[in-house]
């Protein structure tokens, strides 16, 4: 018998604000539903007290359930809902196959790289949402829990409210968050989880670079994609079509993110939590059971947002779980942290994570950075490279090659950046095996 990981992926984004014309305009572009924007005309919706087809009702409710539209407004009702659900009486209201509480992987973005244009008052600014987590981990005595990695593209018009697909447009907002979290927090990411579901060409070859977990896959049933929600229609956000659905990890191919192919990073799957569109249901759950009891490890992922009620949505989820493992008791599920469940999903030991450890080492000789790679393989083709200048400016390079494929060199210059203009360098890279290796230089 197989175990079944189940790696809880929160997109944390702060505080969301959203006001009632927002809401309605929201209505009008999905369904057509053209009503003053106003308390009455919101809980008559919810009552379902309108004249459309029992399909497109469905869909309705669930974009109005007030589940739905409850948002946390501040950092102090997120702060109050976190104290709940972190807690070793929340964690441990229901407890895994090896007696563990609950496990939550947060990723984290920031929000940045936006004009003046925030109207769902987004927390703006590089690590607010960072160091609020970090706070928050260490006063709860979180120490199961993870920090990892979410980007949304800024939008063309730069609005902080409206998502966007492209990476291109946005390069040097994610190298500087990027550059700031490794120079700033001695921290660099491992694990992926796309902004509003969605991958696109370029953003599958950037993530082929750096990041070898990837648990973004939202596969479904062609019976189970929303079929009266326009903003969702052929793919327009979390173009998973096509891609493994039946719990199954797989390498993308380079140039369909949803295709098996030859990259190299791994990409799982993970589904909604009471939301509009592609949620984990008893059906999915089972499914997981089943190939479990085939003898395969299972990755199971679920997620939602830390600006609605985390614990109406975990509640849903045990319960629906509980209903499941009864039916199947010899099966074993584990409540995990993402990279923990990566690997014994892929079948990596511990030996051979320890073996085969990626080493860096390197040196600053002259106005040529050298690292070499002393131990392990890198992900990816090259080691990412930081660098702060005196005046507070964040900066992103590529390396050249040095003498061998294990040697990467950087010359500083007026093509580049002079040394004597520079307050700090650092260098990361990561492994097959989701280990992070970086290095810090301080004095040239």
């Amino acid at each position: 018998m197989g175990t079944i990981h189940i790696c809880h992926h929160i997109d944390t984004e702060g505080p969301l604000w959203e006001n009632i014309e927002e809401l309605f305009l929201r209505l009008k572009h999905i369904f057509n539903i053209k009503l003053d924007p106003t308390y009455e005309n919101l809980e008559r919706l919810q009552k379902g007290e309108i004249n459309i087809s029992s399909e497109e009702k469905a869909e309705l409710l669930l974009v109005v359930d007030p589940h739905t539209v409850g948002f946390k407004r501040n950092w102090g009702m997120i702060e109050e809902m976190l104290e709940r659900v972190m807690s070793p009486t929340y964690r441990n209201k229901m407890v895994d196959s090896f007696g563990n509480g609950w496990v939550y992987n947060w990723h984290v973005m920031d929000h940045v790289g936006f004009g003046p244009d925030n109207p769902r008052h987004r927390d703006i600014g590089y690590h607010n949402i960072f160091d609020f987590y970090n706070y928050i981990i260490k006063t709860t005595n979180s120490d199961k829990d993870r920090i990892h990695w979410h980007f949304h593209p800024v939008s063309l018009y730069k609005q902080a409210h409206i998502p966007a697909t492209c990476y291109d447009n946005c390069m040097p907002v994610l190298h500087e968050i990027i550059s700031r979290r490794l120079i700033d927090k001695d921290w660099f990411p491992v694990v992926n989880r796309a902004g509003f579901h969605t991958e696109r060409f370029d953003s599958n070859l950037f993530l082929e670079q750096w990041i070898p977990f990837d648990p973004s896959n939202q596969a479904v049933s062609d019976s189970a994609q929303p079929k009266f929600q326009k903003d969702l229609d052929q793919g327009r956000f979390g173009d998973w079509r096509g891609a493994p659905s039946d719990w199954s990890l797989y390498h993308p191919d380079l140039y369909d993110w949803r295709k098996p192919g030859n990259a190299k990073r791994v990409i799982g799957r993970t589904l909604n939590m009471k939301s509009r569109h592609r949620n984990i249901t008893l059906d999915e759950i089972e499914n997981a059971f089943i190939k479990a009891s085939k003898g395969e490890d299972v990755y199971m992922g679920i997620t939602n947002h830390d600006w609605r009620e985390m614990s109406t949505e975990i509640d849903a989820f045990r319960s629906d779980l509980s209903t499941i493992a009864n039916k199947y008791p010899d099966i074993k599920y584990r409540f995990s942290e993402t990279v923990e469940a990566f690997r014994k999903v892929l079948g990596f030991s511990e030996k051979t994570i320890l073996d085969n450890q990626l080493i860096m080492e390197g040196d600053i000789q002259e106005n040529k950075l050298r690292v070499e790679i002393k131990n392990g393989e890198i992900f990816g083709p090259q080691p990412y490279l930081a660098f702060k200048t005196n005046e507070g400016a964040y900066f992103h390079d590529n390396f050249d090659f040095g003498s061998n494929e294990r040697e990467f060199t950087y010359t500083f210059d007026r093509y580049t950046a002079q040394l004597e203009n520079l307050e700090q360098i650092s260098v990361a890279s990561n492994d097959k095996f989701g280990s992070t290796e970086i290095l810090h230089f301080n004095e040239f």
